[in-house]
């Protein structure tokens, strides 16, 4: 199955990390959300790849005006990505909704959502050797590569 991820990774490079190791299972090229036009990515690819640090309790603007720009795509299937300072705790802020409703009204298929903790400098924490440090981890990027796997086993 033709795969995609478009990523956006800034400071750490950590959610290119977890791309990578993603990519690697999937045999995705992977590509900024610049670099890449929406409306190409859905004639092209079957998976769709979406990921980025959460900014805000949200995915980078670039990602999000990706995804809306994004054709109606009943036949493609995307798979959600993170990095974050917090973790993911769904009844108190999901940091994927915004994005899966976006692409849910598109009509792609969901088949998963990743995320994983990511060290995180900014504003003061800088002061005190920022929070995470080391992360993502190699049990972290384990965890995503398992996480490729199911996608594969799921589409097979």
């Amino acid at each position: 199955m033709s795969s995609v991820i478009i990523c956006y990774s800034a400071h750490m490079g950590n959610t290119l990390k977890v791309a990578r190791v993603i990519g690697e299972v999937l045999g995705a090229e992977i590509y900024k959300p610049g670099e890449l036009d929406p409306r190409e990515a859905v004639k092209k690819y079957q998976l769709i790849g979406l990921g980025s640090g959460i900014y805000y309790g949200r995915h980078h603007p670039s990602i999000i005006t990706f995804a809306e720009r994004f054709p109606e795509a009943r036949d493609r299937y995307v798979f959600i990505f993170s990095t974050s300072g917090l973790p993911k705790i769904p009844v108190l802020h999901n940091y994927h909704k915004p994005l899966i409703t976006i692409l849910s009204r598109k009509g792609f298929r969901l088949v998963g959502e990743f995320s994983c903790r990511g060290y995180n400098l900014h504003g003061a924490l800088r002061l005190i050797g920022g929070m995470n440090k080391g992360r993502p981890n190699a049990e972290d990027l384990e965890r995503a590569r398992r996480f490729a796997e199911n996608i594969l086993r799921r589409l097979a």
